[in-house]
Order: structure tokens, then sequence, then C-alpha cells
């Protein structure tokens, strides 16, 4: 096994994301951009999947927070379209939860240049959730 591959700490953690806000089906998420999530040196463009993981964490923490305590919920789908390469500095990721039904939950994102108040990108995403049988949450 290579040396580092093995690490422990979760891929939100490995690329500097943080959840800033959360509650009533909405969630904010923050990533300061760092070296290790830019394709190159010589173009620095933050990679797609990890823009893409910085809104499907964000939008798990909006539909958490309208989830009981032994429900948890997964991404059936997921549509994100790429409006223009996040650059270094700082991203912001807004979550909102459009409607929420007896089974799924249709989420609305945006992720924001915060240095230039540009999109880069933008999610209409379907979520659902199951309870837990009792003794599992």
């Amino acid at each position: 096994m290579t040396e580092g591959i093995a690490q422990k700490e979760r891929l939100i953690e490995w690329m500097g994301a943080e959840l800033t806000e959360k509650g009533d089906g909405k969630a904010v998420g923050v990533l300061r951009v760092a070296p290790h999530v830019l394709h190159a040196d010589d173009n620095p463009r933050v990679a797609g999947g990890v823009i893409m993981a910085l809104m499907d964490f964000t939008i798990h923490h909006a539909v958490d927070s309208l989830l009981a305590p032994n429900e948890l919920h997964a991404t059936i789908e997921m549509k994100l379209n790429f409006v223009r390469p996040g650059q270094p500095g700082v991203l912001r990721a807004e979550a909102n939860i459009v409607n929420k039904g007896s089974r799924f939950a249709i989420v609305e994102g945006v992720i924001i240049q915060e240095e230039t108040g540009k999109l880069v990108a933008q999610t209409l995403t379907t979520e659902t959730w199951v309870e837990l049988p009792a003794g599992n949450s």
C-alpha cells in the first residue's frame, strides 16, 4: 500500500470544508480552497468532484435538519451544473429544501465564489429517507 493513502479522516475533512449554518431545511458549507483540491498549479481550478462533494455535504445537513433522530437519508439523484471553475479563495455552498413530502425532498443548491459573488455551480437534488428500526438510532 502506498504511504498516505490509508488516511482515517472523512472526505470533507480532507477537503477542508466546514458547516457554518444548519436549520429549518437550509444549510451553508464553506470551503477555503487549499492547493490539494486544485487540478494543477499552472491552471488552479477546483476539481469538479470537490465541488460536487461540497454541495452533497451541504445538502446532507439541510435535509438532516428536518429529520427525526431515528431517520437516515440518501441522495437519489443529483444534477449539478458547473457554471464556471472554482478558484483559489473561498467557495460558499448554500442548500435549501424546496419541498419535503412524505418520502422525498427536492433541494436546490448553489456554490458561490465569495471573492467575486459569481455562481460556480447549481444543483437540483432529490433526497429520500428511511426510519431505522427501534434500537438502531
